[in-house]
């Protein structure tokens, strides 16, 4: 039998310490290297950013209340398979959510009434990188998918003559389809991480007769909306 030296506890030590950041490491050199050999990987992306409506004819409860163009803060977040150097396919999600408050024109006399509004988004995009380098890439895209507004209306008094029962709220739900195209560029600070932006213009297909509430409270969008997003965030690659 070989002697025990304490070396060899040493080494064996060492061994079980190095082990799990050597698979770390070698997962790190797997995604880098599948990028740079054009292998497949998934990316996935996160960011905030800003929706607006630039020239939307938003409508509260009677038509002389419209006005022109919203603007909202937005979160979204992107799952990526690169297939090849050049191309990608990936669906994501936007989240819009309201960061005004209004008064619409009040329905009946004893009704006083706010409202607020979100944007929820779920789309597939396919991206062609036309700029590609070790440190930094620029794609074109195009995307495909759903859009619901919510208008959120909520009743501030109640008159006692008339009292409120159920809910003091009523949500209005519009869906449509969403088309549009976008841009980005993608600086990679670091092994597997990236800095990402993008530009994106969209057209919403929504019904074009606004749905009503009882009360009188109506979906504020309608028809066809132009949209455009600008937003920032970080990426992260992991090799197959």
């Amino acid at each position: 039998m070989r002697p025990w030296v304490p070396w060899n506890a040493a080494a064996a030590t060492v061994a079980l310490i190095s082990g799990p950041a050597w698979g770390q490491d070698a997962m790190s050199r797997n995604s880098t290297v599948a990028r740079q050999l054009d292998k497949p990987y998934t990316q996935g992306e996160a960011g905030i950013g800003m929706l607006t409506l630039p020239a939307t004819k938003v409508c509260l409860t009677a038509p002389n209340t419209c006005t022109r163009g919203d603007a909202s803060a937005e979160g979204y977040v992107w799952m990526l398979h690169r297939a090849s150097r050049r191309f990608a396919i990936g669906a994501g999600a936007t989240y819009a959510p309201a960061t005004s408050t209004d008064t619409p024109q009040k329905t009946y006399s004893n009704l006083s009434r706010s409202h607020e509004r979100e944007y929820v988004m779920a789309d597939i995009m396919g991206r062609y990188y036309a700029l590609r380098s070790d440190w930094l890439e620029g794609w074109l895209g195009m995307t495909l998918g759903a859009v619901v507004v919510n208008d959120r209306y909520t009743t501030k008094t109640e008159n006692p003559s008339a009292p409120i029962i159920g809910p003091s709220g009523v949500m209005m739900r519009s869906e449509g389809l969403s088309m549009g195209i976008a841009a980005g560029l993608g600086w990679t600070f670091t092994t597997n991480w990236s800095l990402e932006a993008s530009l994106r213009s969209a057209w919403w297909f929504l019904p074009d007769t606004r749905a009503c509430a009882p009360t009188g409270d109506c979906a504020t969008l309608s028809g066809n909306v132009a949209v455009f997003t600008l937003g920032a965030g970080v990426a992260y690659r992991i090799a197959l």
